[in-house]
C-alpha cells in the first residue's frame, strides 16, 4: 500500500468536507496535560480574533497545557496550526515552558519528513502568549483513522510504522527519546505520508541532557501516556532510552492489527504488574488470525517486558519492515477474484480509483477555500 492509498483511506473517512482537513492536535491530549485541566469550555480565542499577524479560524484541539488554533493571514490562502502554551500552566512553572520552548527549538533544528515541521517560537507582545507556528497537516491522525475503520490493512500497517519508525530512527539519532508514541500522535499528510507530532514530552536518552536535574525532571512524575508506555517508563520516565519508544510504537502496531490495544481494559498498575512478573501480551493473531507471522512475531519482539529482550535501536526495527514478507505486503496485488469484464457495481470500489479521489479532494478544497475566503472579505468590508 503506498502514502496515496492511506490518503485515500484517511479521505474516505471522513464525514464532512474542510478547508484544509481536520486535526484534533495530538499535542493537546497528553496525560499530563490532563493532570493539570482547566475549564474546558474556556478558549483563549475565538473565531477571528486576531493573535500577532494572524487570524484565527478555529480551535483545532485543547488540552490542560496547550491551545492549537487553526490561522491563516488576510488575503492568503495559507493554513497554519499555532499552539498556545496555557498563560497560567507557564506562570504556575517555568518549566513547562523550558519543556515548550525546547519542543520548537528541536524542531526547528530538524529537517525529517516524518516529523511535524515547525516554522517559529516565540512571545507575542500583546497577550504575552507563548506560541508555536507550525505546519497543519490536513489527514487526520491514525487515532481517528482506527476510530473510523476498527483495522488497518496489513500494507497499510507497514507503510506506517515504517514512517514512525524513520522518524524515530532520526530522534534517536540525536540522542533523544520521544516517550509519548501514540496514535494520536501519528498525524497525516494530504499525500498519505504519517509524521510524528508532540515533541513537547523529547528526553535526552537516560538524562544526559545539561537539564538533566531540572525540578521536573527530578520528580516522580510519569511523562508519556500510561497505555502505550514501555514498564520502565513507567518507573522512572526521565532515565529511558530508544527502547521504550520501540515498546510504544509495538502498542501502536498490535492496535492497528486487532482493532484494540493488547492491554485494553488494564489500569496502570495491572499493566505495571504483568511487566514486573515478565507476561507477555498476547499474539495478536488471537484477535486476527490471518495476520502475517513474520509481523505479528516483530510486533511480539518490540513488546517485551524486558528491555534487554527488544531490538537494540530503532534501526533494527527498519530493518525487520524491510524484510521481504513484509515488503510484498506494501506492493499493490489486483483482486484477482474479481472478472475482467465485471459490472461497475462489482468491480474496484469508489474510493480505491485514485483519479476519483484526487479529483473529489481536490474540488472539495476548493471550493471550501473559495467560501472560507469570501466569507473573511466580505466580514472586513
Amino acid at each position: 500500500m503506498t502514502n496515496g492509498e492511506i490518503a485515500q483511506l484517511v479521505e474516505r473517512r471522513t464525514h464532512k468536507p474542510k478547508v484544509k482537513g481536520s486535526i484534533p492536535f495530538l499535542a493537546t491530549t497528553s496525560p499530563r496535560c490532563n493532570l493539570l485541566m482547566l475549564d474546558r469550555d474556556k478558549t483563549l480565542f475565538k473565531p477571528r480574533d486576531k493573535f500577532g499577524s494572524f487570524e484565527v479560524i478555529k480551535l483545532l484541539g485543547k488540552g490542560g497545557m496547550c491551545e492549537v488554533y487553526l490561522v491563516g493571514k488576510k488575503f492568503s490562502l495559507e493554513r497554519y496550526a499555532v499552539k498556545i502554551l496555557n498563560p497560567e500552566i507557564a506562570e504556575r512553572d517555568h518549566a513547562n515552558v523550558d519543556r515548550f520552548i525546547r519542543e520548537a527549538e528541536f524542531a526547528m533544528q530538524s529537517r525529517h519528513p516524518n516529523l511535524i515541521e515547525v516554522y517559529d517560537v516565540g512571545r507575542d507582545p500583546e497577550t504575552g502568549y507563548c506560541y508555536i507556528t507550525m505546519e497543519y497537516l490536513q489527514g487526520g491522525s491514525l487515532k481517528d483513522l482506527l476510530a473510523a475503520d476498527g483495522v488497518m490493512s496489513f500494507p497499510g500497517i507497514t507503510t506506517i510504522a515504517t514512517d514512525i519508525a524513520r522518524a524515530l530512527a532520526y530522534v534517536e539519532s540525536k540522542g533523544m527519546v520521544h516517550r509519548d508514541v501514540k496514535p494520536d500522535n501519528i498525524l497525516f499528510s494530504s499525500d498519505g505520508s504519517a509524521k510524528l507530532a508532540d515533541l513537547g514530552v523529547l528526553r535526552f536518552a537516560n538524562a544526559q541532557s545539561p537539564s538533566s536535574g531540572s525540578p521536573e525532571e527530578r520528580s516522580d512524575r510519569i511523562i508519556g501516556t500510561p497505555a502505550y508506555m514501555a514498564p520502565e517508563q513507567m518507573f522512572d520516565s526521565a532515565h529511558v532510552d530508544s527502547r521504550a519508544d520501540i515498546y510504544s510504537l509495538g502498542v501502536v502496531m498490535y492496535e492497528m492489527i486487532a482493532g484494540r490495544r493488547p492491554n485494553e481494559g488494564d489500569n496502570a498498575m495491572s499493566r505495571l504488574a504483568k511487566a514486573i512478573g515478565g507476561i507477555t501480551f498476547p499474539d495478536v493473531r488471537k484477535y486476527r488470525p490471518d495476520a502475517p507471522p513474520y509481523l505479528a512475531s516483530l510486533v511480539c519482539w518490540m513488546t517485551r517486558p524486558n528491555v534487554e529482550e527488544r531490538p537494540g535501536s530503532v534501526r533494527n526495527v527498519i530493518e525487520q519492515l524491510r524484510h521481504p514478507e513484509l515488503v510484498r505486503l506494501v506492493e499493490f496485488v489486483p483482486d484477482e477474484s474479481a472478472p475482467e469484464d465485471a459490472a461497475p457495481d462489482q468491480g474496484c470500489p469508489w474510493y480505491r480509483d485514485r483519479g476519483v479521489m484526487y479529483a473529489l479532494t481536490a474540488t472539495v478544497l476548493a471550493v471550501e477555500t473559495l467560501v472560507v475566503t469570501i466569507v473573511s472579505v466580505l466580514r472586513r468590508i
